[in-house]
Formats: structure tokens, sequence, C-alpha cells
């Protein structure tokens, strides 16, 4: 009579079929994320691609690029010399405001009082409901998934992730008196030329878009040869911690001066050794470009086109390349 034998898995076979499908998860996982931040990273130059049409279809409609800015602490701008605007003079946003006809969110413009007493990002967004204020709404063309902000700000507002860009103009020297940091003094001592300022700056754009809206015949060493816009996160700027709708967003304010990725990603509290050149609070380096991408961010130049500048580019070149009329083209 034959007897039937049972097999079975040993407890060392077990462990090590165990051992094996942990390496194999342990081998597969960088993979895996590399294919995920990938993908992330083309939605977010495909972001800026969206951008980037929006400012031409605007400079082709209004004959000129969109202010940074409209910033309330500044002078006070007019509709036209014989329609002054109301006091007192709110933000009437940011550039992403401005935009917003020409990357499909005309229906949110369109709510949106410009000629009103009050700053535009505090309108309701879905009046006569009134339960969202404009700065509430996310729009998604505006974030970038690699973010770790997920559309919100920790002010509970939509985030953003690009900022126009300054230009090697000069920072604060000394930074958020709350907040101080004197490193700004030492990077504006780097710039390659001293004759632009808020009012006219090395960038295409300024937050003070009262005094200052360009064009694109301002960019004379060639759209193609000038950042437009760059990646930043909410998360280590105070200014763009405010969200995409307010007028002292870091739009018009980032300067190519700040090496990209500099760490003010900490608050005043957890600054690393107490220096508040490490925070998100102080008003020079601050302003700078961010992202998550490993190893650099991305960039819109003028011409539309998307580039990602690895974090170790030459100071000198990255301001060139910052700046719209050095007559010194670089092109990376």
């Amino acid at each position: 009579m034959k007897t039937r034998t049972r097999t079975a898995f040993t407890l060392v076979e077990l462990l090590v079929v165990i051992a094996i499908i942990g390496v194999l998860i342990a081998l597969l996982l960088p993979a895996v994320q590399q294919a995920r931040e990938a993908a992330r990273r083309m939605q977010c130059s495909n972001n800026l691609k969206q951008i980037g049409l929006g400012i031409h279809n605007y400079h082709d409609t209004f004959n000129s690029l969109p202010p940074g800015g409209l910033w309330a602490y500044d002078v006070g701008w007019a509709f036209s010399t014989t329609n002054p605007a109301p006091g007192p003079n709110p933000q009437r946003g940011s550039i992403l405001v401005h935009l917003l006809p020409f990357i499909e969110q005309g229906v949110l413009y369109d709510r949106i009082n410009f000629r009103g007493t009050g700053n535009v990002q505090d309108q309701w967004a879905d009046n006569p409901a009134n339960t969202k204020r404009v700065r509430q709404v996310i729009i998604q063309a505006y974030v970038c998934p690699s973010d770790t902000a997920g559309g919100l700000t920790s002010g509970n507002n939509g985030a953003h992730n690009y900022s126009a860009n300054f230009g090697p103009t000069n920072v604060n020297s000394t930074g958020n008196p709350s907040c101080p940091c004197s490193q700004g003094a030492a990077l504006n001592g780097f710039r390659i030329d001293t004759k632009h300022n808020d009012r006219n700056p090395a960038g295409p754009f300024s937050r003070r878009g009262n005094k200052y809206v360009g064009k694109f015949s301002h960019t004379t060493d060639g759209l193609s040869n000038t950042i437009f816009f760059g990646e930043v996160r909410p998360g280590c700027s105070n200014h763009a911690n405010g969200g995409w709708a307010g007028a002292n967003n870091g739009n018009g304010l980032v300067s190519t001066l700040v090496p990209i990725n500099t760490d003010t990603c900490n608050t005043q509290a957890n600054a690393p050794g107490g220096d508040t050149c490490f925070a998100m609070c102080n008003w020079n380096l601050e302003l700078g470009y961010k992202s998550l991408h490993p190893g650099g961010a991305q960039f819109l130049k003028g011409d539309g086109s998307v580039s990602f500048i690895a974090e170790t580019v030459n100071h000198t070149t990255y301001q060139r390349l910052g700046q719209r009329d050095d007559g010194l083209v670089v092109d990376l």
C-alpha cells in the first residue's frame, strides 16, 4: 500500500523566499520612484509651457506683458488719467491673476471686480453663494505635482509653484527686521550690472506693475535666451506661501541673484543654528527659485520653451540668463 507524503515549504525555504522578494522590492522601488518623478516633472513642464502660451496670448492682445504684480503698498494707480482708482489702493493681483483668461480660467477672472476697493484675492469666487474666496481656489496649472504643498498653502490658500522673473536685480540687503539675513548684502556684491531696480528690473517682470510693465521688445537678449518664469516652493518662502492670487506673492520679485535651491525651507523657530538666512521669512534668500526635482529646477524662457537648470550652474551664467538686456547672450 502506497502512502502519500505532503510536501511543504520548510521555515528556511520560506525565509529565503521572503528575503528574495525583499531584495527585489528594494531594487525596484528606486526605479518606480524615478518613473513617478519623471511623470511629475513632465506635468510640471507642461504647466510652465501653458503659462508661456498664456503670456504670448496676453502680449498679442494688449501689446505688453502682464504686470508682475499690482501691489497695494505702492503709488496709486489709475485706469486712465480721467478715471483714477478709488481709495484705498488695494491689491489688484499677481501676474497669475491676469493670466487667468489665457489659461482657460476666464469664468473665474470674470467674477473679479478690478475696480472695487478691496483686494482682488479676498473677493468671492462663487458669488452669490459666497463660500470660497478667489485666493482659496486651486488652479491646477499653477501647481507642480512634485511639490508637497498639495495645492494649498499653510494658510489654506491656493498654492502656486511658478513665479515671474525679477532677474538679477538687487535683493533686500538685511532682510526682514523680524527675521534678518545679512547674506543679501553679499549677494548684491555679485551683481553683474547695477543699472536696474524695481522700477526698471533686470528681468522681464516687477512686482511694482504700477511702475513697470514690459514688452517682448524690452528683452533685447532674445526671448529664447531669457528666463521668464521659474519654480518656487510655498513651504520655503513667506511670499510664495501667500498663494497664487496675492500681488505680493513673489511674482516679479524672485531674483536670479539667489542660487537655485538655496535652503530657506524652515520656519524662524526651526532655522538651523538659529540662522534665519535658512528661514522662509527672511525677505531675501527666500526669493530664489526652488523645486523638489533632484538637482535643480525648471524654467520657462520667453519663447515658450522650458529648460531644466542644474543648481550647480555658474552664478554669473545664471544671472545672464535672468537678465533681459545685458547684451551677452547665454544659451545652455
